[in-house]
């Protein structure tokens, strides 16, 4: 089931009702990241396309998980997801990169948001620091 947001959403409660969080991001030649965070198990994979032997699989420790819970909702992926698959991104707010990225998000009650682009939304580079802060690597194209 794919979820899409109504008007009288709180989106407050719905970032504390994720339950799986996986972004990637891929270049052209399909190189790239993934990053999946599993607030269930409270573990981060790691995907590194790149190099065969750059994978990993970490817990989310307190320290992380505070930094999600805080900066998440200023990401404002929830709503840009949505914005994307219902083409209603302003173009103004996009940013100029290459590639591409997909972002699929389960929720507590097993609905799912999923988009992809090869258009980069203005709130990426928060996200990207996000992603950075709790993997401590980078998640820029080569």
């Amino acid at each position: 089931m794919v979820l899409i947001w109504g008007d009288d959403m709180d989106l407050r409660h719905a970032y504390g009702q994720i339950k799986i969080l996986e972004i990637e991001l891929r270049s052209y030649a399909d190189e790239g990241y993934k990053v999946r965070y599993d607030f269930d198990r409270r573990l981060i994979s790691w995907r590194d396309y790149y190099m065969w032997n750059n994978n990993f699989m970490k817990s989310i420790t307190d320290a992380k998980m505070e930094i999600l819970t805080k900066c998440l909702p200023g990401s404002k992926i929830l709503e840009w997801v949505d914005d994307f698959r219902q083409g209603k991104y302003k173009e103004k707010n996009i940013l100029k990169r290459p590639g591409k990225w997909t972002v699929t998000i389960e929720f507590e009650d097993e609905t799912v948001k999923y988009s992809d682009e090869e258009k980069f939304p203005a709130e990426w580079i928060e996200l990207r620091s996000i992603v950075e802060s709790t993997t401590e690597c980078s998640f820029r194209l080569h």
